[in-house]
This record gives C-alpha cells, structure tokens and sequence, in this order.
C-alpha cells in the first residue's frame, strides 16, 4: 500500500531536521594544537590524529621515548568520530574461523591481546572522564542459530565467560546470540581530547613526502626520525608491499535516536543486512547496511530504523573501514625494504579495542624489536578475498568509463544516496566536487562530472 501524503511529508521533515555528523561532535569538545613551522627531530614519528596514533603518542610518552605526533587537520576528527566505539573481544564469529584456519594457540593471542586492550580502556577511565561504562557484549543472528552457537563452543574453548541469549531488548526477531560479559563501551571524542592534551601533537600539519629517515610537511619543513608509524587508518604507503591489495573498505550507516528506553549492553548482528545497537546517555546508537565501498547497493537504512518504532532520529552519519583478508589486522613493520617504517591498518570494524592493542604491539616493536607474527603486515594469506580484491581491481582498472581514481587509476562509481564519487578497488571517496574524503589516494580530483 502507497503511504498517504501526510506520512510521505512526515517522512520529509524528519529527514530535514536529522543533523548530519556523528552524535560525538554534538558536544563542545576541541583540540587546540599548533603547526609545525620548524626542521625537528625525533625518534619517532607518528603520522595520524585519529584513536590509533594518539594512543600511541600516550604509550610512548609513558615510556619516555621521545615522538612527535602530526595530523593534517585536527585531531579525532576524520574515522574516528564515526565509530561506535564497541569495547569488545568478540569482533564477529572470528574466534571459530581462527581455531579452524590457524589453530587455538593463535586464537588464543588474538583474544590475550584484545583483553589486553580492554584492561588498559579500565585503566585509563580511573585517570580520565570519557564516559566509560562495563557492560556485556552479544552477537546474535536472526537466521542463522548453527553459526552462533559455534562460536559459543570456540568462545569456550578459549575459557570465556559466555553464555547464550534468545532474546534483545529491541524488537528483532533473534534465533539465537552468544553474549561475554565485562566489555565496556565509552564516548570515543572525549576519550581522545582528554588524553591528547599532554601529548607532543601538531595539528594542520601534512606529510607531503616520506623516506627512509625523514618526512617532508606541505611547508617544506623537514622531520628527522628513527622510526615512523603510519596512523593514517589506510596506509598512504601502501604500493611496494601489496598493502591496496590486501585490503578493502566498508561502508557502515549509523544513526542516534531520542528514546524513553533503556537497553544494557552492546549487541551485534551477524547477518549480511543485520543492525547494531548500544545505548548512549537518553539515546540509542543504531548501526547497519553495510557494503562494500563503491557498491550501488540500496541504502534503505533510515526504512529499518523506522520500522523499529522507538523514537525520533536525531543523528545520522556513515563510517569506513578497511577489511582484511583473514579478519586480523595489520600491525607491525611495512616491509623489510623499511624496518623501521610500521603501519596500522585492516581492524575489519573493531577499531578502538585493535587501536588499543596498536599502540602497545608498535611501541614493543620500537623498544624492544619484539616480534608480533599473529598481526605481522608481511604475513601471505592467499584466499577468496584476495582472488575477489584481484578481481575488483582488474575490472575496474580496465574499464574505459571516467572519473577514475587518483590511486591507481580504477574507474569511479557516485553514490547517489551520499553524494560522493568512491572507488570500488581500494576505496578512495571524492565529494561530488572532487575534493578528496578518504584515502587512500592523497590528490583531489582537478575535475569531476557532476551528477
């Protein structure tokens, strides 16, 4: 049945009156660092303002190892104040992929590391306010039972307190859900403007060129360092190890909603259109149509939201992610060619509690060359999801139609529903301007046809 002209107009307003940024920046939250307008040196340089550089910066200075940070715009402001900021051990049904492909010794690293990450998230919330709150964690499915309960059994193996749950305190259907209880979830912008402010940062300053042992900024000014680490959640260096091969990015729709309930925990949906959720203050954050970059998939995301009936949308915003082709990121040294290079990346949306475990993997790298294989970015995993990003790339690559990316030259897909250019081989965004919104290309488009 056709929706009557009343309820098409509501649904108009509603949309108008959505603010389009991410719940976190509603609140006055800012950073105030200088640029960097002198030659410097360093032992390390971070490069990259988002969630993983910072807690870098805060790792090494409390180890009294001497760094710069620098950002080309300001802090927090690009990922990671799209995320959710889930604090999590369970990132998807992961746990029973790793004890099939790789065995329980490495599932078991891949946990300690994660658990790791959320004891140093505990730690910090008894030094700093960034709203953190400890909760249980659920997956649930609501088509596939036989899943879920397969990464209880891989959960148990691994010694985790978990249990099953049949039920969400949102109205969606459920077959069935694994939960884990002490994970946590936080407000992730005051968490990176109340660290940041002790921290050795420069803001609005750009790395134009890097080498081996220095870094040039967009005014001319050159960084000395020992060793670099590349924040900059997809590696602007990414052609001479294959790294924009082994990578692709998603897309996630997010929203904030006004409601009178309240729900306890973080629950995510393992299903291909399924939804996530979390309370935060009076609103809840809801989260879904996931896709690939540079997909012309339908984006009915606020239809779903509203089917829920729980109140008025307030917020409604989209983040990227890069994906992996095993599931585990890429954290540690960018090639041998460059020892002393290292780089971040691929935390397949989990990104603040792998943010968290970045910071003490690379500073245990940079102090004590200690070797991490679990995460090592070298690391050859030959799969579907490589022949799939081949495959991708090669089709794109060969195709005679334009605009095409500054990266690598794939052809450029517009995504109608956010007015953006994006590229579907490795996932550069363009606005339909031209100027550039995500890496990993690091050049505006000169022209661009206009939709």
């Amino acid at each position: 049945m056709e929706n009557s002209m009343e309820e098409e107009l509501f649904y108009i307003i509603m949309v108008i009156n959505m603010v389009k940024q991410s719940i976190w920046l509603n609140e006055d939250l800012d950073s105030n660092f200088p640029y960097l307008d002198s030659d410097i040196e360093t032992d390390v340089l971070i490069i990259g303002g988002g969630i993983v550089g910072v807690l870098c910066a805060y790792e090494l200075q409390k180890r009294n190892i001497n760094y710069i940070l620098v950002e080309k715009e300001k802090i927090g402001r690009k990922t990671t104040k799209d995320t959710t900021a889930f604090l999590t051990i369970q990132h998807e049904t992961l746990y029973q992929d790793l004890i099939k492909n790789f065995g329980i010794l490495k599932a078991r690293q891949y946990l300690e590391l994660n658990s790791k990450a959320l004891k140093k998230f505990k730690d910090l919330s008894k030094i700093y306010d960034f709203d953190y709150e400890e909760y249980s964690s659920s997956l649930f499915s609501s088509i596939n039972e036989k899943t879920i309960y397969q990464e209880y059994k891989a959960l148990e193996k691994l010694n985790c307190n978990t249990s099953l749950i049949k039920d969400l305190p949102l109205d969606i259907e459920i077959k069935l859900g694994v939960s884990v209880i002490n994970q946590a979830i936080i407000n992730p912008y005051k968490l990176i403007t109340s660290i940041s402010k002790e921290l050795n940062i420069y803001e609005f300053t750009k790395i134009k060129k890097l080498y081996k042992n220095k870094a040039i900024t967009n005014n001319d000014k050159v960084i000395r360092f020992k060793s670099v680490i590349i924040a900059t959640h997809y590696p602007f260096k990414n052609i001479s190890n294959l790294t924009f091969m082994k990578l692709t990015q998603r897309r996630s729709y997010v929203c904030s909603i006004k409601a009178d309930r309240k729900i306890s925990g973080s629950y995510c949906s393992i299903d291909t259109d399924g939804l996530y959720f979390r309370q935060y203050k009076d609103s809840i954050i809801i989260g879904g149509n996931d896709r690939n970059t540079g997909t012309n998939n339908k984006n009915d995301f606020i239809e779903k939201i509203e089917k829920l009936n729980i109140g008025e949308i307030t917020n409604i915003w989209s983040g990227q992610d890069c994906i992996t082709l095993d599931g585990i990121p890429y954290i540690g040294k960018y090639s041998i060619f460059y020892p002393n290079h290292y780089i971040a990346t691929g935390f397949n949306f989990w990104g603040f509690t792998w943010a968290m475990a970045s910071s003490f993997i690379l500073a245990d790298m940079i102090e004590w060359n200690q070797e991490y294989k679990l995460v090592s970015p070298s690391r050859i995993s030959i799969n579907k999801n490589l022949y799939n990003n081949i495959k991708t790339s090669l089709k794109n690559l060969l195709t005679f139609k334009t605009p095409r990316c500054k990266h690598l030259g794939c052809k450029l897909v517009y995504n109608k529903d956010e007015k953006t250019w994006e590229c579907p081989c490795h996932g550069s965004r363009y606005n339909i301007n031209g100027k550039l919104l995500d890496g990993p290309t690091k050049k505006n488009m000169q022209s661009i046809r206009k939709k």
